[in-house]
């Protein structure tokens, strides 16, 4: 159940970098620098639909704009785009590389800010593949540069949370979670949702289901306000394997039948699978018709939509 431990990685790239450029506003910016940011914002467009692989041309064609003009802030940015895209198809190696490559450059140019995302993205990755001692030094490195240079960091708060929970830690997770939510604009979508999503997944751990439910509701709502089309997905599902387990299987059957239509329009053919499995039994104990759900998923993963939000 657990997920996207830097779904506002990208977002928060693109503001900072556009924050920057605030202050030199009445400066003209050169094109080859609009070009590399109209490139990013295109990525981010696609990363909020789920459209991954769409994403990832962006954020490299934004890479070579930058590399031209020799924009290190943009290449770094860049850099660590594409390792967050290559984090969520689930290429580690790939991921890894791309994240050292934008720490790298970071420190090079003495951006903490971007140094102290592209860290806190190395140790989710990290924490994807159960390497969670690499994962806490990566954290805690990131979190002695945010101390020195009083640089807000509430994102390696949720990380610690994440990676108590793999070491069934619960009560630090618990703690640390519940620091990051209380530190989290409700108005900043992306992280909001995050961070009730890992509350939801450490009341699932601990057998606090009732409560649970309230964090990946809250994660919906957020969710849903910023667009984002695969978290969406993930909230639904969760509420639903949440309802199977409790044998309420006529929920469940509805909380599956959302997640799954929203997995088979960003062409999630792996999640589908998954959630067809517990649709299908779920079903079953309820006497539930489920066909046209079943109808609309073949047809869009076969390609025949008119609005997939990935054409």
């Amino acid at each position: 159940m657990m997920k996207r431990f830097n779904t506002i990685a990208i977002l928060i790239a693109v503001l900072f970098f556009f924050g920057c450029a605030v202050g030199n506003a009445v400066k003209k910016k050169p094109g080859h620098l609009i070009s590399g940011m109209k490139e990013i914002k295109k990525g981010t467009a696609w990363y909020q639909k789920g459209c991954y692989k769409r994403s990832l041309e962006h954020f490299f064609r934004a890479h070579e704009l930058f590399t031209a003009s020799d924009q290190l802030s943009g290449i770094a940015m860049s850099m660590n785009n594409i390792g967050n895209i290559y984090r969520i198809m689930e290429d580690t190696d790939s991921s890894l590389l791309f994240f050292e490559e934008s720490i790298s450059i970071y420190q090079d140019i003495k951006d903490y800010s971007g140094l102290i995302q592209a860290l806190s993205n190395k140790a989710a990755v990290l924490i994807d593949s159960d390497r969670l001692k690499e994962a806490a030094g990566v954290l805690r490195l990131a979190e002695d540069i945010a101390q020195k240079n009083s640089i807000p960091a509430n994102h390696i708060l949720n990380k610690w949370g994440i990676l108590f929970i793999r070491q069934k830690e619960y009560g630090r997770a618990e703690e640390m979670l519940n620091s990051a939510l209380a530190n989290t604009d409700p108005a900043n979508y992306s992280e909001y949702a995050t961070v009730n999503f890992a509350l939801g997944t450490l009341m699932c751990e601990t057998g606090r289901y009732e409560e649970a439910v309230y964090f990946f509701k809250a994660a919906l709502d957020a969710d849903r306000l910023s667009g984002f089309h695969k978290g969406i997905a993930d909230d639904l599902s969760a509420i639903g394997d949440i309802n199977f387990s409790q044998g309420k299987y006529e929920p469940a059957v509805n909380f599956f039948k959302r997640s799954i239509k929203i997995y088979a329009l960003i062409e999630n053919r792996k999640k589908v699978s998954e959630i067809m499995d517990q649709l299908v039994k779920a079903a079953k104990k309820t006497g539930m018709d489920i066909s046209i759900t079943e109808h609309f998923v073949k047809n869009w993963l076969e390609g025949k939509s008119f609005e997939s939000p990935c054409n």
